[in-house]
């Protein structure tokens, strides 16, 4: 998963428009228990399940994410949901939009798809209803799971605009056991989709697409949570002794001179400080008034040098200093040495953020 993606624990909400969808292809043959061990702001869940008589639970790592859940009539546990203690078969429909990544170990790193799945598909009761959200490459991930404990499997492409950027499906099963030939059957049903098929092939997910699948009553739900305290832990976090002696290793400090210099500085100092970056901050008063920062730009110079039939490609490499100045009434500045770069003309490469003085 890209940097950005995990900054957001792999977060990407169901698209309203396809949650709807989901729904039309449910009944419900009474009051039921539902669980969404990845429920987010618990904006799909709500959808899947509207005007039905069911309790709602939901797992969510995110602390502001959960609250939210909770508030929309959810019982939602804030933690991580491999922590979460659940008895076998409590529930009547999984609803599962896991994280789109892959775990990180030092062997037999499993896609997050097929792990949630495999910890999660025993909650669901017997005849009980899934519905699983993927991509549709990772379909293949899920076919064992798939194949051994659910029958009635379908595979319906979504098409949203988000839903479409991640080329996401969804699955539909009944939890049953399946054994002998039936598991076959199932394994070749799913490979033909997910190993021989295309995304594009797929049956549209739209009202009426199947018949709905008839979600069975079941009793209230318990749910435990054995895992850490991860909002009181990031609270202390900061006054303990351990993360004095971290924080400057991991999260290393600007250089900042202060004081007054013993004899004035002339213009070679003020120069060298500045390129330097030790004479950032804010300066000035009134409309003059201004936040300034200077970075280090890498410029390159190609030319081509010809020798007989063949073409030799140099480049040439010099560092320059530039400063943005970013005024209080909205006017930003870049000054540089040479003249702005006109339209077509490359540009130079800046220094990594860690590297900029």
């Amino acid at each position: 998963m890209r940097s950005a993606a995990r900054l957001k624990m792999g977060y990407y909400p169901l698209p309203e428009s396809e949650g709807k969808k989901l729904r039309d292809l449910l009944s419900f043959a009474g009051t039921a228990s539902v669980i969404d061990p990845c429920v987010g702001q618990g904006t799909a869940l709500s959808l899947v399940t509207s005007d039905a008589p069911v309790r709602r639970y939901g797992i969510e790592l995110d602390a502001e994410r959960a609250r939210i859940a909770s508030s929309k009539s959810i019982e939602t546990i804030q933690g991580n949901t491999f922590d979460t203690i659940v008895k076998p078969e409590s529930f009547s429909l999984l609803y599962l939009n896991p994280p789109y990544d892959s775990e990180i170990g030092t062997i037999a790193n499993r896609r997050m798809e097929a792990v949630f799945l495999d910890h999660t598909y025993r909650w669901l009761r017997m005849e009980g209803v899934l519905i699983l959200v993927i991509p549709f490459e990772r379909l293949h991930d899920c076919t064992g799971i798939l194949s051994s404990h659910f029958a009635s499997l379908r595979v319906f492409r979504m098409t949203d605009p988000d839903s479409v950027q991640y080329r996401q499906i969804a699955v539909f099963g009944v939890r049953r056991e399946v054994r002998g030939s039936a598991i076959e059957n199932n394994k070749r049903q799913l490979q033909s989709i997910g190993l021989y098929g295309s995304f594009l092939e797929l049956a549209e997910l739209q009202p009426g697409a199947c018949a709905p699948y008839s979600v069975p009553p079941s009793g209230e739900a318990s749910l435990s949570y054995r895992g850490l305290p991860y909002d009181i832990l990031e609270d202390l976090l900061p006054r303990s002794g351990a993360w004095k002696q971290a924080a400057p290793l991991l999260m290393p400090h600007d250089d900042v001179a202060t004081g007054r210099p013993i004899t004035p500085l002339h213009g070679g100092h003020v120069g060298l400080l500045c390129t330097a970056g030790l004479l950032n901050g804010v300066f000035g008063d009134g409309e003059n008034k201004h936040i300034a920062r200077w970075r280090s730009v890498k410029h390159v110079t190609t030319f081509v040098e010809e020798d007989g039939d063949a073409e030799i490609i140099h480049r040439r490499e010099r560092w320059t200093n530039e400063l943005r100045l970013a005024y209080a009434d909205g006017r930003v500045l870049k000054l540089t040495e040479s003249r702005a770069k006109k339209e077509g003309e490359d540009h130079g490469e800046c220094t990594p953020a860690t590297r900029a003085a």
